[in-house]
């Protein structure tokens, strides 16, 4: 019962900003499963492996992140990153196989249900959170905590897709 999860960077021409954006994505294959996903309240990266916390709490383990999604998150999106929970479990009729998460780029490499997220036919909440670049994950003094982040769904997002349900 794994927790799916995919990074890559929406280029702004295509949200119509001035500015590329980093997301880090995390969904469930079944309903019951939605509620084991933690609210990441911020991300710490070394190198291109980032490791997402709950307050000063690590969660889910190491991602690879590409050269593109950490230079993104540093130089255009002002240390920061897009956090998507995904509220629906990811579909079981579209094939979940993860993308070459290194990659950081639109494409085949994503996995399918993706555009279904960013269509909005898979409910979702997202939060931008503060990423911190270090040398140790447990290294607290260096990780950018926001201690008045919600750990608690619905009052953890910035944003809730879509909106109103």
């Amino acid at each position: 019962m794994p927790i799916h999860y995919t990074t890559f960077v929406m280029p702004g021409a295509v949200m119509g900003m001035p500015h590329d954006t980093p997301f880090f994505v995390l969904g469930a294959e079944f309903k019951e499963e939605l509620g084991s996903i933690p609210a990441v309240t911020s991300l710490h990266r070394i190198e291109n492996q980032m490791m997402p916390y709950s307050h000063a709490s690590m969660v889910l383990g190491e991602v690879p992140v590409s050269d593109l999604w950490a230079t993104t998150s540093t130089e255009q999106y002002d240390g920061r990153a897009k956090v998507v929970i995904l509220r629906d479990p990811v579909p079981h009729d579209v094939d979940t196989k993860y993308a070459e998460l290194t990659e950081g780029v639109l494409g085949p490499d994503l996995p399918p249900w993706l555009g279904l997220m960013l269509a909005g036919e898979i409910r979702s909440y997202s939060r931008d959170v503060p990423v911190t670049v270090g040398r140790d994950f447990a290294d607290v003094m260096s990780i950018g905590i926001d201690p008045s982040a919600p750990t608690t769904f619905p009052a953890w997002a910035h944003q809730v897709i879509p909106p109103g349900s």
